[in-house]
C-alpha cells in the first residue's frame, strides 16, 4: 500500500466511524504516522481529501462487486452477495456520514449521488438478467423497480432524523432489500432467497 492509498484508507475508516465533519486533517496525519506537511502535499485540503475518499471507496466496492458476480452462479446469488457486502458497509457507517456531506460539502455530496445513480442503473441490468434466468417475475419493469428500491434505501442516509431509532440502519436495510427481492422473485428465486436467509440466521446465531 503506497502513501496515497494509506491516507485514503485511514481517512475513509475515520469518516465512516465519526462522520466527515469530525475528521480533522491533524487526526488523519496522526493516524497515518505522517506529518501534516506530507498530508497537505498529497491532498491540498480537506474537501479534496473527502472527494478522493468517496472515489476510493467506490473503486473498492466496484472491485468487490466484480468479484462477487464472477463467483456467483446466477443473478440472485450475486445480488445476495452484494447485499452482504453493502450490509457490512452500512454497519460501519456513521448515521451522520451522508448528512455531513450534504450540509457541509455539497460538491462532494453531488459526487456521492452520481455513484448512487450508477448503482441504480446496474441494479436494473441485474434484474433484467434475473428475468432471463427465470428468477425475477416476467412482468417486472426493471428500471422502475430499481428506481423505487434505490429511493426507498435513501432513508438510511438520514437515520439520525428518523423516529424509529430503536432499529439500526443494517436492520432497516435487511427488511428493505430482502422484501424487495421477495417481491420481484419467481418461485425459483424465492427458494434462493429463503435458503440464503436460513444460512444468514444460522451464521448470526453461532
Amino acid at each position: 500500500m503506497d502513501l496515497r492509498e494509506k491516507i485514503l484508507s485511514t481517512s475513509m475508516n475515520l469518516m465512516m466511524r465519526i462522520g466527515p465533519q469530525s475528521v480533522a486533517m491533524d487526526m488523519v496525519a496522526r493516524d497515518c504516522g505522517i506529518s501534516k506537511r506530507t498530508l497537505y502535499e498529497t491532498f491540498p485540503n480537506k474537501n479534496n481529501l473527502i472527494s478522493c475518499v468517496i472515489d476510493y471507496n467506490q473503486q473498492l466496492m466496484n472491485t468487490r462487486f466484480t468479484q462477487i458476480f464472477e463467483q456467483s452462479s446466477n443473478s440472485f446469488e450475486a445480488l445476495l452477495g452484494v447485499y452482504t457486502l453493502v450490509r457490512q458497509f452500512i454497519q460501519k457507517m456513521s448515521p451522520v456520514f451522508v448528512s455531513d456531506l450534504k450540509r457541509l460539502y455539497p460538491e462532494v455530496f453531488y459526487q456521492y449521488k452520481e455513484h448512487e445513480e450508477q448503482h441504480m442503473e446496474s441494479l436494473a441490468k441485474i434484474i433484467a438478467k434475473a428475468k432471463e434466468e427465470g428468477l425475477a417475475l416476467p412482468g417486472i419493469k426493471c428500471k422502475i423497480a430499481a428506481f423505487v428500491f434505490t429511493n426507498n434505501i435513501k432513508s438510511l442516509h438520514y437515520m439520525e432524523e428518523l423516529p424509529f431509532t430503536e432499529y439500526s440502519a443494517a436492520e432497516v436495510f435487511d427488511g428493505a432489500f430482502l422484501n424487495f427481492m421477495r417481491g420481484i422473485a419467481t418461485r425459483e428465486g424465492q427458494d434462493i432467497i429463503e435458503n440464503y436467509v436460513v444460512k444468514l440466521l444460522n451464521k448470526d446465531n453461532n
